[in-house]
């Protein structure tokens, strides 16, 4: 018999190189995450912010473009909450305000893309394909960097390049080039040391209530703590227990908008040892989690 006849048939598409063995991890994990309703939502508040800025700038712009002390007296009222001057500290603030959506996605999307894994046996599906460990790691490192990004950096450059081609010439975004760096700097450093914990977490503790509990004790009960202990000891190295913060900080530097004050300048001093500790940290207990399970191929 003909083994046309079984139904069988040869490969007939492009084979690609074996590192490009990350790529379907990610695009199955980011397809599982965008078919939940939930994250369309969650998506919707982040934005919310995204879009007062958006108008914010163009109706600050045409207005200016009639009278032009209409910005100062308008951005006197409004510079802590829009962009209105094009500084780092306001792109700064605004991915700061992203975090809290940020979060709640990263803490939905944990339980679906590797706690799901160890409870449903996914990755022992993953693993009994011709697929390593590191193409495991790298493909759900980078679906949770991909998320990231799309809720902080991606609307931060909408907004400077939306800044930049309403202004008077393109010269803020010639004479501005750090504040795009900053940017990509700053999501990627978002992008990397959340990951990283967010997979150390959701391996450890794959099911959704506890991995939740965790990452609010994480994001919301370290902060808290760490400002009591500040109030009590008059010292503000104990704010270096919210990781966001310390985030915030690195962001600061990327952004080149530290205040030169010497208690921040050591706050930063400090979260640059911090993060990555922590970051290597989270990815030695993913990887042993991930090396704990056995496969037979």
């Amino acid at each position: 018999m003909a083994i046309e006849l079984l139904g069988y048939r040869s490969w007939r598409g492009k084979l690609r190189a074996h590192g490009w063995a990350c790529w379907p991890i990610v695009r199955t994990g980011l397809w599982i995450v965008l078919r939940r309703k939930i994250f369309w939502v969650l998506l919707a508040l982040g934005l919310i912010n995204f879009l007062l800025n958006f108008a914010g700038i163009y109706i600050i712009s045409f207005l200016t473009t009639q009278n032009p002390n209409i910005k100062k007296m308008i951005g006197g009222f409004l510079e802590e909450l829009l962009i209105t001057s094009g500084k780092s500290e306001e792109y700064l603030d605004f991915m700061f305000r992203q975090g809290t959506v940020t979060m709640l996605l990263l803490a939905f999307a944990g339980s679906q893309l590797i706690g799901g894994d160890y409870q449903q046996g996914g990755l022992a599906f993953y693993l009994s394909r011709r697929i390593d460990r590191r193409h495991y790691v790298i493909g759900k490192l980078l679906t949770i960097v991909s998320l990231v990004l799309l809720i902080t950096t991606l609307p931060a450059l909408a907004l400077f390049f939306e800044y930049g081609l309403l202004s008077d010439s393109l010269d803020y975004l010639r004479d501005n080039m750090r504040i795009l760096v900053g940017i990509v700097s700053y999501g990627l450093i978002m992008g990397v040391g959340l990951s990283l914990l967010l997979a150390a977490i959701a391996a450890w503790v794959p099911r959704a209530v506890p991995l939740v509990m965790t990452w609010a004790c994480v994001f919301i009960l370290l902060p808290v703590v760490g400002e009591n202990l500040r109030h009590i000891h008059g010292n503000r190295m104990w704010r270096l227990l919210s990781f966001w913060r310390d985030l915030r900080l690195l962001g600061k530097w990327c952004l080149d908008a530290l205040v030169l004050e010497r208690d921040e300048d050591r706050l930063a001093y400090w979260a640059a040892w911090i993060v990555p500790a922590i970051c290597t940290l989270c990815l030695i207990a993913f990887i042993r989690r991930v090396r704990a399970v056995e496969v037979v191929r």
